[in-house]
């Protein structure tokens, strides 16, 4: 069995491609630049649009779309026609927006498609690194509870979908093992440095035009409303990870540790 893992050099991928090869699984890797590229697998040099060279031969595949907007997705995923694909989704694509305009894409070439949709990434809390260091992280809606999921709980359900059989047409909802407000994740985060962080809430207008700057004012205005929406309605928490992969989610603590010590 071949696997071809995209985004492979980041955060969830280059645990998927650990996995693939500790499984004993054969992994060609589609990379911009193939000096960052993992050692001991093929390496194919290109983009998401070069997906038709990099899975040629291959039985499944990891995708991960790297864009805010979903145009050209589908003349991208064409060439995964009749493959088995494992997409790193959001909770958001049941109502649309480029996460489910990407699985309809994915849905039209296969019928082997498995859609791991997180309510959020931990390591999005990496953005606060170096506020953290100052003690104070100074963001929106600091009681928005979160269900954070540990990119390595992605990975683990990823290498069971493309490895695994009974998986097929399987929407998994991935989430950490609890729902912490954005105020106590700066809290854990400064325990794992040693030294008190605390929060201070960010005026709207600032946070939009600071997010607006690298995912685009739509997008930013739209994550700024389901942070807010979490204030009152935390984020759900899921038993899928351990259904899947057999080993309960990881905690936003553990992660912090491994991440700020």
């Amino acid at each position: 069995m071949t696997v071809l893992v995209t985004g492979a050099t980041g955060h969830t991928g280059r645990h998927v491609v650990n996995g693939l090869r500790a499984a004993g699984v054969d992994v060609r890797v589609l990379v911009r630049d193939p000096a960052k590229a993992p050692e001991g697998v093929d390496v194919v040099q290109g983009d998401i649009a070069d997906l038709g060279r990099a899975a040629e031969g291959v039985d499944a595949v990891y995708l991960l779309w790297p864009h805010f907007q979903a145009d050209g997705v589908e003349k991208a995923v064409a060439p995964l026609d009749g493959k088995r694909v494992v997409y790193l989704s959001a909770m958001s694509a049941e109502a649309g927006g480029v996460w489910g305009d990407v699985e309809a894409a994915v849905r039209s070439v296969t019928d082997d498609w498995t859609f791991l949709r997180v309510t959020g990434l931990a390591t999005n809390a990496l953005a606060w690194a170096q506020q953290a260091e100052t003690g104070v992280v100074r963001a929106p809606y600091g009681q928005a509870k979160r269900s954070l999921v540990h990119e390595r709980d992605v990975a683990d359900m990823a290498v069971k979908a493309l490895t695994e059989d009974g998986h097929a047409k399987q929407v998994y909802l991935v989430t950490g093992p609890e729902a912490l407000s954005q105020a106590e994740q700066a809290r854990l985060i400064g325990d794992a440095l040693g030294k008190p962080v605390r929060w201070e809430e960010q005026p709207l207008d600032e946070a939009k035009t600071q997010l607006s700057q690298y995912m685009g004012a739509e997008f930013a205005a739209s994550a700024l409303a389901h942070w807010a929406s979490l204030v009152a309605e935390p984020e759900p928490v899921s038993l899928d990870v351990a259904t899947v992969t057999g080993h309960p989610a990881r905690p936003f603590e553990e992660w912090a540790r491994e991440h700020f010590s």
